[in-house]
């Protein structure tokens, strides 16, 4: 990969909340960036650096049928955004915390739906990582970081997530990772898939 590559290598982390998402990407960027992959850029979704994502951020911390459209909706054209905007860009490396699992905020006769229509419309990411992780852990996880509590983050509404991502990711090219351990755990298992197909070596 060198100055004449016309995207970057494109790499997601995705799963529920609680998770372990952000971390996770930061440190596949921290990896690749030792590996001397000059530009390595993370985009976290929603983002609070556009409208789109500040409007899904707030859509996501109401309730009803109304905020659940608009989360969906809102939550889209942020990816979409940082689609234009970063890839085919100057950056080596884009990771993208959360992209297509996304859909799953959609009722569950959609999720599908949706999922294989935006699978076909938008850049496919060379490495895709789903953490899944039990309900009662990524729980527990969310109501130790404080902050305001989203509507998908009770425990029902996370099993129902996680049921609609592991519905998804039974179809398409995701590499499995178990999200239940300490961040050493998790980012084990993603250096041995990515020194295992050799995704730092340029």
């Amino acid at each position: 990969m060198g100055k004449t590559q016309t995207r970057p290598l494109f790499v997601v982390v995705d799963g529920g909340d609680g998770s372990g998402k952000d971390t996770q990407a930061k440190l596949i960027a921290k990896y690749l960036a030792k590996k001397n992959y000059s530009s390595v850029r993370i985009r976290s979704h929603p983002a609070m650096d556009n409208q789109f994502g500040r409007r899904a951020k707030v859509a996501l911390e109401s309730q009803g049928t109304k905020s659940l459209l608009l989360a969906a909706l809102f939550y889209t054209l942020d990816v979409i955004r940082s689609l234009v905007k970063y890839y085919r860009h100057r950056e080596e490396v884009l990771i993208f915390s959360r992209y297509l699992l996304g859909v799953c905020y959609l009722p569950r006769s959609l999720v599908m739906f949706g999922y294989t229509l935006f699978s076909h419309l938008l850049p496919t990411p060379e490495y895709a990582f789903f953490l899944d992780v039990n309900p009662e852990v990524a729980r527990k996880r969310i109501s130790q970081r404080g902050g305001t509590e989203e509507m998908f983050e009770t425990l029902p509404k996370l099993r129902k997530m996680q049921r609609k991502m592991r519905h998804v990711t039974k179809f398409y090219h995701w590499h499995l990772i178990d999200g239940n351990g300490t961040p050493n755990q998790v980012w084990s298992q993603i250096k041995a898939i990515i020194e295992e197909n050799s995704l730092g070596v340029k």
